[in-house]
């Protein structure tokens, strides 16, 4: 049955991604119909490939980083893991996910994960597949006719659409995997599992529990694009060369029946991240988001200490969002707001090595697609 339910998504996957690659314009063939049928196929095929590529190693490196990330969410919502003993210097990280395992069980560190997984998914797939129209309508004509801060404006004007789009299908996945997370087993569970929890949640508080906290995040993610955005832009012209263009190309690249050298050059000609920029278009992007995530740290904390306060059976709902915001500022001051940043800086390391690992090995192996 799992079998069948994932081929079956992949299926669904790779219809949507032939019918954003027609939609999205290509330009009249000037010769035939042969010609113009055959560029569609090879962008579905590029368009495949990349969502492979990026979508299997971010899975993977989610899943690496899981029980690191289980460890921040509880330091978030304030939940101590291991009863008695709160996460702090004195316990440490790595005592703190021994004793999870002892009085839960090694499977506990993975938590929640396949829900945060499912979520990563369907946001991953809404955003790509919006993307590329919202540029359209930002940036008519392409992104080379704009410059300056028009083009910077514009830019993130599309890219926040697209991550909008994608919040409002995966946002409720996000509060039940924190719900999750954070529902340790002392002195019990309170949810068996994510049915459990979503049938439990909307009996108990309503299924616009599942949306609380979604204008915060909307609110959030307007800073965090335009960081991000800009550390992009302003390190891009130092760490890749000739970004978006492949390298020229050598008699001494391929050699004759190295089945290796020709998986790598067919990468490179066939992906749209061009694999010479490989490891620096994943290490720029990922430290990018760190910097716009650190800065909004604050509020994302606040995000999810509201959610748990509102959705979780034994926590008391605070009367407001502002309310919420006093409470922890009384609880820690401003350092409160923080709970959890030494994980959540912590799991960048596992999620950056599985990255970089897969995201070489799936685009290479996506040309074969």
């Amino acid at each position: 049955g799992r079998w069948l339910f994932w081929w079956y998504v992949a299926r669904v996957c790779f219809a949507f991604s032939n019918g954003v690659a027609m939609s999205d314009g290509l330009p009249p063939a000037a010769t035939s119909t042969e010609t113009t049928r055959n560029s569609v196929k090879g962008e579905r095929r590029r368009f495949l490939g990349t969502a492979l590529a990026h979508g299997g190693a971010r899975v993977l490196s989610k899943v690496a980083s899981a029980p690191i990330e289980r460890i921040k969410i509880c330091a978030q919502v304030g939940v101590q893991p291991v009863a008695g003993a709160p996460f702090s210097g004195a316990l440490g990280m790595p005592a703190t996910l021994c004793g999870v395992v002892r009085t839960e069980g090694l499977r506990a560190l993975w938590r929640g994960c396949p829900t945060h997984v499912a979520g990563v998914c369907i946001g991953a797939v809404t955003r790509l597949g919006a993307l590329r129209t919202l540029q359209m309508w930002a940036m008519p004509g392409g992104g080379q006719h704009y410059q300056g801060a028009g083009a910077f404006v514009r830019r993130c004007s599309f890219l926040y659409a697209a991550g909008a789009s994608a919040l409002l299908l995966a946002y409720p996945l996000d509060v039940a995997f924190t719900l999750l997370a954070a529902d340790v087993a002392s002195p019990r569970r309170q949810f068996r599992g994510v049915w459990h929890l979503a049938k439990s949640v909307a009996r108990e508080r309503g299924v616009l529990s599942f949306y609380r906290g979604l204008p915060l995040c909307l609110a959030t993610a307007v800073p965090f694009v335009a960081i991000a955005t800009g550390v992009h832009d302003g390190l891009a012209p130092f760490l890749l060369d000739r970004p978006g263009q492949a390298p020229e190309p050598s008699e001494h690249d391929v050699h004759p029946g190295d089945f290796s050298s020709m998986s790598r050059s067919g990468a490179v000609v066939n992906s749209w991240a061009p694999a010479h920029l490989f490891p620096w278009n994943l290490l720029l992007g990922a430290s990018a988001g760190f910097i716009a995530q650190s800065i909004t740290y604050p509020l994302d904390t606040l995000r999810r200490r509201w959610l748990f306060a509102s959705c979780h059976p034994l926590a008391a709902a605070p009367t407001s969002l502002r309310g919420m915001a006093c409470q922890l500022y009384m609880e820690g001051g401003l350092r409160a707001y923080y709970a959890g940043y030494g994980a959540n800086a912590t799991k960048l390391a596992p999620e950056l090595l599985v990255l970089c690992m897969a995201y070489k090995q799936i685009n290479v192996s996506s040309y074969f697609v």
